[in-house]
């Protein structure tokens, strides 16, 4: 099996790290000065325990598609099918979303024939072209796949192989989509940790947001997990300082950091608003918060340099263009 990883960033660039690092079959889709510190210098991937180097094959293209090829996709959900068409696979390429959200599948299928949900727990942070950051130990992380919408599939069990050899905790699931739609919970704070910094995950208003995602998923007849299940998922790893390091934030933080003008709150908070709209369901700081991050994202806003009370005070006081 040979894995293609579309977007070497942090969870791509962490994962064809590992996997290169374990001797497994590997091609990293990179682009810019990423790709070019990349084929010069490879990967360097640090972590709590060590510093190491790597050196995979790198690319921005893949021409020699194999019969036993199957993708990881590794970049925001805003950028997938872009990346996808870019990428031009033929559509017997397995697709695996290693990514936020619950969208990209459905954007996947419309270019393979087969689908995987990852659920993703794997702290990690690219900032600098050519390095990357692994902040758990002594497990990077958890990668639990299954076949989209549901079941298993014919190579979940081969790519979970794979990525458990690599390192990575790894469960194949026949209901990943509720497992997504957990993590999706946590992740409706990234936009405002993007703003305000860590304390945002623990807000009244982030736990607000996950109230009207509860809502949204019960009235849509959907699954997700417990708090509970989620805990439990995440025991035997834990994030590390790194020496020299700070981790400042997650996905979200780290996207307007690099001066992302679109970030992936369209598919997260913005997903909970569009199930309210279908269901009934208001969904107010949802809704808000999305605006509220797109606005900063469009006006280059640093991350870290709003104090969550004014975020608070422009969620409540938020008024769509219309």
């Amino acid at each position: 099996m040979r894995l293609v990883i579309l977007g070497a960033g942090a969870i791509g660039g962490v994962v064809g790290a590992l996997l290169a690092r374990a001797r497994r079959e590997v091609v990293l889709i990179a682009r810019g000065a990423h790709l070019a510190a990349i084929r010069t210098n490879g990967l360097r991937v640090e972590s709590p325990d060590e510093t190491f180097v790597v050196q995979p094959v790198v690319a921005e293209h893949v021409s020699d598609w194999r019969a036993d090829d199957v993708i990881l996709l590794a970049v925001k959900t805003q950028d997938a099918a872009a990346a996808l068409r870019e990428l031009a696979a033929p559509p017997h390429v397995p697709i695996v979303c290693l990514t936020n959200g619950v969208e990209a599948e459905r954007i996947a299928l419309r270019y393979a024939r087969e689908v995987y949900g990852g659920c993703v727990m794997l702290p990690a942070t690219y900032l600098s072209p050519g390095v990357v950051q692994m902040w758990a130990t002594p497990v990077p992380g958890a990668i639990d796949l299954g076949r989209y919408p549901d079941g298993s599939g014919g190579h979940a069990d081969e790519i979970a192989g794979e990525l458990i050899v690599a390192g990575f905790a790894c469960e194949v699931r026949t209901n990943i989509m509720k497992w997504k739609r957990g993590k999706l919970l946590s992740n409706l704070a990234n936009g405002a940790e993007a703003l305000c910094g860590p304390a945002a995950r623990r807000s009244d208003l982030a736990e607000r947001a996950r109230r009207e995602a509860r809502a949204c998923f019960v009235e849509a007849g959907l699954s997700c997990t417990t708090e509970a299940e989620d805990a439990a998922r995440r025991v035997g790893f834990e994030s590390k300082p790194i020496a020299g390091a700070s981790r400042q934030g997650g996905s979200t933080w780290q996207s307007l950091a690099r001066g992302a003008s679109t970030l992936e709150t369209d598919y997260l908070n913005g997903e909970i608003a569009m199930l309210g709209r279908l269901h009934g369901v208001s969904t107010p700081v949802n809704e808000a918060l999305q605006g509220v991050v797109a606005e900063a994202a469009r006006a280059r806003t640093a991350p870290g340099s709003l104090a969550l009370e004014e975020l608070i005070a422009r969620v409540s006081a938020f008024e769509p263009a219309r």
